[in-house]
């Protein structure tokens, strides 16, 4: 995990993780990160992506799968900017404490043909 700082202050942190162990998916990993609200906007999300889907080549994976849940627009559309793109739903996969539920959007980002 990577933490980001703006102005001395940590504005949020990043991560890239390996899928499983199991041969058939070492090519994959996972990208999530985090970024408080009053960064938002400034670059930031983009940049953690940039370095992260950097980082990811060098290691060695082929793809980034990453899941944004539904109603977070603003932050799936940073990810199709950053060149992912939807896959698919997990439906219901969030459970809210008012009984409401949320999908799971799941996206990609191929960076190895």
């Amino acid at each position: 995990m990577h933490s980001c700082s703006h102005n001395g202050r940590v504005a949020g942190n990043c991560a890239i993780n390996g899928i499983g162990t199991k041969r058939r998916i070492l090519h994959r990993c996972s990208l999530a990160i985090a970024l408080k609200k009053e960064f938002w906007g400034l670059g930031i999300g983009k940049a953690m992506i940039t370095y992260l889907t950097d980082l990811a080549g060098q290691i060695g994976f082929e793809q980034i799968d990453l899941e944004v849940v539904e109603g977070n627009d603003s932050a799936k559309a940073l990810y199709e900017k950053c060149g992912f793109v939807e896959t698919g739903r997990r439906v219901r996969a969030l459970k809210y404490d008012d009984g409401t539920y949320r999908d799971e959007i799941l996206m990609v980002k191929f960076i190895k043909d």
